[in-house]
Order: structure tokens, then sequence, then C-alpha cells
């Protein structure tokens, strides 16, 4: 009969799921600066519109619109 060594099965063990562990994490991190990069590209759109909007609603000259 074969003996098991417990010992080594459980280091084996740790090590895999340690590996595991980093890759996942790899992972994770790269589609978290993906998903970031995205945002800060819409955010940046975001406020470019909201500065046209209001430079045209700031700088119109509603006096200038009326007729005496």
């Amino acid at each position: 009969m074969t003996r098991i060594d417990i010992v080594a099965l459980e280091q084996q063990a740790r090590q895999m799921r340690a590996e595991e562990m980093r890759r996942l994490g790899g992972i994770f991190s790269e589609s978290m600066g993906v998903y970031f990069r995205g945002l800060s590209r819409m955010l940046t759109s975001l406020a470019k519109l909201l500065n046209e909007a209001l430079r045209r609603l700031v700088s119109s000259n509603p006096q200038g619109l009326r007729q005496h």
C-alpha cells in the first residue's frame, strides 16, 4: 500500500491556492484598470460638455437681446 504524504499534499495545495489567488488578483487589477480608464474618459467628455454649456449660459448677454 502506498503511503500518502499529507504534509506534502497540504503544502502543494497551499502553493497552488496562492498561485491561483495571484492570478485572479492580476485579472481583477487589469479589469479595474480598463474600467477606470473608460470611466475617466467618460467623465472627461462629460466635463467638456458641461464646460461648453456653462460657458454659453454665462457668456450670454441678456441685456443685448432687449429692444428699447
